[in-house]
């Protein structure tokens, strides 16, 4: 079998498939409050993923087992404002209706189940090569906006920080645990060969 590093793999995943473009997906957001929006964001920080892990030693050195998922990272998403700041407005809104400002009363336990996010990438062809659905999400922050004098040739974005209970990916309407995605069947064969 060929090194990863090799030429013939090289040709026969990269040159056949092509190379994932990093500016090629589609953000799709339903707040607590169940608006949808479709939202063009100038770029997206997709989240790390690793283990609650134990330490183990019955014979040996020490080692880490994994006991649990942990998903502790968050998602970052740069947004353009448009004139009449509904971007801004949109999300200030979500997090009002988690915490109310005037009583500083949370509402987050009911308002949870609600909200959607996906970040779904594409190839070349518009065509969808995975999706990342978190659950649960809600913008966690809401990060300093520059305005300026000298800024005349620019335009406003605004940094949302977005905090989530777990995500999942899926391609070609399997996820990585074998299962049809919403469905939860068991598949054949390797879900990277498919």
């Amino acid at each position: 079998m060929a090194a990863p590093a090799s030429i013939e793999y090289f040709k026969k995943n990269f040159l056949k498939n092509g190379l994932a473009k990093p500016s090629r997906y589609e953000i799709s957001i339903t707040s607590s409050f169940g608006e949808e929006i479709t939202i063009a964001a100038e770029n997206v920080t997709l989240p790390s993923r690793g283990f609650v892990t134990i330490e183990e030693q019955w014979y040996g050195p020490v080692r880490n087992i994994p006991i649990g998922n942990k998903y502790d990272s968050n998602v970052i998403m740069t947004f353009p404002v448009s004139s009449d700041q509904k971007e801004r407005f949109y999300f200030e809104k979500w997090m009002d209706n988690i915490v109310k400002p005037s009583s500083n009363k949370y509402n987050y336990l009911n308002t949870k189940s609600g909200s959607s996010m996906t970040v779904t990438t594409l190839d070349e062809l518009n065509n969808t090569t995975s999706v990342y659905t978190f659950e649960e999400p809600y913008p966690a922050n809401i990060y300093p906006t520059s305005l300026g004098a000298g800024m005349r040739d620019d335009y406003t974005r605004m940094q949302v920080q977005f905090e989530y209970r777990k995500y999942s990916i899926s391609k070609n309407g399997q996820t990585t645990n074998g299962d049809t995605a919403n469905e939860g069947g068991i598949l054949a064969g390797a879900w990277w060969n498919q």
